[in-house]
């Protein structure tokens, strides 16, 4: 008797256990305006900012993220399914933390990343239009709110400011990079 309740048991708890798993694909999930691309060609990124060398930074973390999402491969142009164009619009920030004895000196600051981007049809080049139906995500520059919505991320940080404020600054605008290609290839793979 005891043999069967345990066998009942067991198998109960495989059927749980697999129950769980009952809503999982396996492979990339793609948006539907998406599906057959699978290789796509990343141009450096235009930079409308005046912060030198960001768009190499930017592109190559863009291009990093791609390459660990796995949904797509990079390729180069003439085997490319489509291309990734993008901008970085700007880089603003704001005071997060003054210093106690003088609120007008920052002692951190929130330094945001925004990148607009698009696909390109490379044998047409029109744009590879996707859904706007993802959530978009408010992120607010002082009194300016930014939405993140498909074709747009802002990328963001806290920067520390120290005596070598521009390692500082250069250091935080790495981290909003990998932050705002992170969300980018979301956008691209699974649509939000």
């Amino acid at each position: 008797m005891k043999k069967l309740i345990s066998l009942a048991f067991a198998t109960f708890m495989l059927l749980v256990c697999f129950a769980g798993c009952a809503g999982y694909q396996l492979g990339a999930v793609k948006p539907s305006a998406f599906a057959e691309i699978d290789n796509i060609f990343v141009p450096p990124f235009k930079n409308k900012t005046l912060e030198p060398r960001i768009s190499s930074l930017v592109t190559n973390a863009v291009l990093k993220q791609i390459q660990m999402d796995g949904t797509y491969k990079v390729s180069r142009e003439r085997n490319a399914d489509a291309i990734l164009r993008g901008t970085i619009e700007e880089i603003n920030k704001t005071q997060l933390r003054g210093v106690r004895t003088d609120t007008l000196r920052s002692q951190e600051l929130g330094l945001f990343l925004h990148v607009t981007w698009y696909l390109e049809d490379p044998a047409t080049g029109e744009r590879i239009l996707a859904r706007n139906d993802c959530g978009c995500e408010e992120v607010k520059f002082g009194s300016e709110v930014i939405q993140s919505a498909m074709g747009s991320v802002v990328g963001d940080t806290i920067q520390s400011v120290d005596a070598s404020y521009q390692v500082g600054e250069r250091n935080a605008i790495a981290v909003a990079a990998e932050d705002a290609a992170k969300k980018l290839v979301d956008q691209i793979s699974e649509g939000w």
